[in-house]
């Protein structure tokens, strides 16, 4: 059975919760692509997620579609209060290190939060 079928997503609720609580405290979005994702996700026991099964769950899901402000093939944007998202001026390249670290920290206290 894949991640999306589970009704209860709480693992994955509280991934990205942290992610965005993380983004708030700094004052700055919080954008994951795929494979930062998948590595919070592995981190805390679940099973890779891609566009079409992250679709699927959050055309179902209501408590995601409040987490998530857009989401494309390359990633997700969660919807972090109190700071807005700038649009991408073509700098992904020049971000994906930094959001690699926080998507490792986030995992690190996901994965101690969740099993506690």
């Amino acid at each position: 059975m894949r991640f999306f079928e589970f009704e209860n997503s709480d693992k994955f609720m509280l991934v990205l919760k942290n992610f965005i609580g993380r983004a708030q405290s700094k004052k700055a979005p919080a954008n994951l692509n795929w494979a930062s994702l998948n590595s919070l996700l592995h981190k805390v026991g679940e099973e890779a997620m891609d566009y079409e099964s992250f679709k699927t769950m959050y055309d179902s899901n209501p408590a995601i579609q409040s987490l998530v402000a857009n989401f494309s093939a390359d990633g997700i944007e969660l919807n972090v209060p109190g700071v807005s998202n700038p649009p991408d001026a073509g700098g992904a390249a020049q971000q994906q290190s930094p959001q690699d670290q926080v998507a490792q920290q986030a995992a690190q206290v996901a994965g101690s939060q969740i099993s506690s």
